[in-house]
């Protein structure tokens, strides 16, 4: 009888202490491979973060590893995504001797260290692009909000990093054109740190370069990483595109809400400026206060960041706006039957937007930001609408919709890849 395959996840958290897209991708990858025991021992592992988080979970699955806090560099290698120790990550791959280790991001927790460990035990690598990686804060999207090519310069993407976090045009664009001259990015004062800013761009570049260089299979879930690759002169034959996959359909919903004249919307996901919450909110407060509107919201992060208060205090006192917190999954599908129009207004590259499957399995339409990952799975659908995170563009599509919304009944969702199907996609990709 053949050996079973020892697979190794190693990420930045666990499922349910964060619940973005890709937590959730591994913990239903996972969810497919423990169910076929035969064929996979299953290990997740994650390091401690130094806010202690993981206090909050009583009690942790057999499968899933937490390791012990990674031990920070200095800042110039923190970019350069070094640490100074990966406390019990050589143990777990002495003591597992994984086949395959599976890495889902890279950062203070998922480091370069990490590669350069498992490449001399002798594993095979594979990375997946859960999130975009570029250096001008990891959206592909410039300061000016237009659309990057993703090419990895060290003066542009200086200069557009250094605009995104406030610093005046000419400011920015004078310490994109130099090195720092003698000072070290590691010294603690401001000076120093802004005008070693491209020292720290190019280190991430080179880092990002050398990680695609050692892995030895890079997935990517969308159209648009490919090609953003291939454009940084990555190795095409190690690139393999396996789109994501969302949760089994529901049952239709036909006792439904969505039979009154009062236009139902729904967004859910984490409360930040890259998923263009602003967009929607500034598109219903365009219209008359008496529209027949309501926008409910569902996720975390209300209330904790600057970003969020002031979407609250716009939101405030507005009944066309409702919070209703942080759902599971399983409960959050049943309930976004009861609503007529999803909407996923991100400003930045979605590699593979795990809201729009979740929307599809529930029923309901989609509109969605005209960029990456959500732009290729609406393209050519049915019902469901694109558009640029233009705030008037959405206030018109909103408008029309008030005034008719049959177009919304006669949605039918599109077949939906299970993660029976990734898996065995992965599977063939590592032909092991």
């Amino acid at each position: 009888m053949k050996r079973k395959i020892r697979y190794l996840h190693l990420s930045d958290n666990f499922y349910p202490v964060v619940t973005g897209g890709t937590e959730i991708f591994i913990q239903q990858l996972i969810d497919v491979q423990l169910k076929l025991s035969k064929k996979y021992d299953v290990i997740w592992a994650c390091h401690k973060s130094s806010d202690g988080d993981y206090r909050k979970i009583k009690k942790i699955e057999s499968y899933k590893k937490l390791l012990d806090p990674v031990i920070l560099a200095k800042r110039l290698e923190r970019f350069s995504f070094k640490a100074k120790s990966i406390e019990g990550f050589n143990l777990l791959l002495r003591d597992f001797k994984p086949d395959i280790v599976h890495i889902h991001s890279l950062g203070s927790r998922t480091t370069l260290n990490h590669i350069q460990a498992v490449k001399k035990f002798g594993s095979k690598i594979l990375f997946t692009i859960h999130t975009p990686p570029c250096s001008c804060m990891g959206n592909l999207l410039n300061a000016s909000h237009k659309l990057c090519d993703g090419v990895l310069n060290d003066s542009r993407c200086t200069f557009f990093r250094l605009r995104s976090i406030g610093l005046p045009y000419l400011i920015s664009k004078l310490i994109s054109f130099q090195n720092g001259w003698p000072l070290s990015p590691n010294q603690k004062n401001i000076v120093s740190r802004i005008l070693t800013s491209r020292k720290l761009t190019s280190n991430m570049h080179f880092s990002w370069m050398k990680l695609m260089n050692d892995v030895d299979l890079i997935h990517v879930l969308s159209d648009w990483e490919k090609e953003m690759l291939i454009r940084q002169k990555v190795n095409i034959n190690k690139i393999k595109l396996i789109r994501t996959a969302g949760p089994k359909k529901l049952p239709h919903n036909k006792i439904s809400s969505k039979r009154d004249d009062l236009l139902k919307l729904v967004f859910w996901g984490r409360c930040n400026p890259q998923k263009g919450i602003h967009i929607v909110i500034d598109a219903i407060l365009r219209l008359p206060s008496n529209s027949r509107v309501r926008l409910d919201f569902y996720g975390p992060y209300w209330g904790d960041t600057k970003y969020s208060r002031e979407m609250i205090s716009k939101i405030s006192n507005d009944k066309r706006f409702k919070l209703c917190g942080n759902l599971p999954q399983k409960t959050l599908l049943k309930k976004l039957q009861n609503y007529d129009l999803a909407v996923i207004p991100s400003i930045w590259m979605e590699t593979g937007p795990l809201s729009v499957l979740e929307a599809f399995a529930a029923g309901i339409p989609v509109a969605g930001s005209d960029l990456g990952g959500i732009k290729e799975l609406l393209e050519d659908k049915y019902n469901c609408f694109l558009l640029p995170p233009k705030i008037h563009l959405w206030s018109e599509l909103f408008n029309s919709l008030i005034k008719d919304k049959t177009i919304l009944k006669e949605f039918k969702s599109p077949l939906i890849r299970t993660f029976n199907d990734i898996e065995n996609d992965l599977f063939n990709i590592l032909k092991i």
